[in-house]
């Protein structure tokens, strides 16, 4: 299995970092992609890369970071991004739920960093919270080359085809172990080829929930519910899924 978005640079972590990777080894994660998503996490996310050649990174600006980032970063984003062991912009976009950076601040690095994406030709990780009519439309005029991943998806089956006319995927995380009918319809619907894992740790632990965080290794916990909405076996699911996030960030076989 491939972790498509986690955090592993969060403070959470600093305590066992090595044995939540070696976990996730042991439970089948073959590679994963660390979010860097505010300028002061992109030393610590490389540091763990340095040390594990399954881990990529994905650098950008968070809509909640937006607010706190000057334009004159993005310079420096394009600096980190040219890095060979980042796979990915992001995760940017939108999200109103919290409202913790000025809506204008949010769209510009949004588009900021679909601009980058573009000249780079790398693929967006995309967040959105209450804010999915907005984060489309931003994606339909723009249309990212290298397309990219909803992030934490959590919406119906009529996100999905606007999503495939897009080339993105779909990130699929603790949430589909939640109950969510909407979602598992969306699942069910979706051609094979948009689909994802993600655990977004430490965030999002799927059931059964301890109520304390999420790891990697948990990903184990998400794939029987893949597999039941979608009648495939485990060896499917990790199969497809696995070739899905190789194809998006470009991992190469052996990762």
């Amino acid at each position: 299995m491939i972790d498509t978005h986690c955090h592993l640079a969060d403070k959470r972590f600093d305590r066992d970092r090595d044995l939540v990777l070696d976990r996730a080894r042991h439970a089948g994660v073959t590679h994963l992609v660390e979010i860097a998503y505010a300028p002061a996490i992109v030393e610590k996310a490389h540091a763990i890369a340095a040390v594990h050649p399954w881990v990529s990174i994905c650098v950008g600006v968070h809509p909640g970071e937006s607010g706190k980032v000057p334009d004159a970063y993005l310079d420096t984003l394009r600096g980190h991004a040219r890095h060979p062991r980042v796979v990915a912009i992001g995760e940017t976009g939108l999200d109103f739920y919290r409202d913790h950076a000025p809506r204008a601040d949010q769209e510009r690095w949004f588009r900021a960093q679909a601009g980058l994406a573009d000249e780079l030709g790398l693929p967006l990780v995309i967040h959105q919270r209450s804010a999915l009519a907005e984060t489309l439309a931003v994606l339909e005029e723009m249309r990212p080359a290298a397309g990219g991943v909803l992030h934490c998806f959590d919406d119906g089956p009529a996100v999905v085809e606007r999503a495939r006319a897009l080339g993105f995927k779909l990130g699929l995380g603790g949430c589909l172990t939640y109950g969510h009918a909407a979602l598992e319809e969306a699942v069910q619907a979706a051609p094979a080829d948009m689909l994802v894992l993600e655990t977004d740790s430490p965030y999002l632990e799927p059931e059964p929930r301890s109520l304390r965080r999420n790891e990697p290794g948990l990903l184990a916990r998400v794939l029987p519910r893949l597999c039941a909405l979608r009648g495939w076996t485990p060896a499917e699911a990790d199969r497809i899924t696995t070739a899905n996030a190789r194809a998006l960030f470009r991992l190469p076989a052996g990762a």
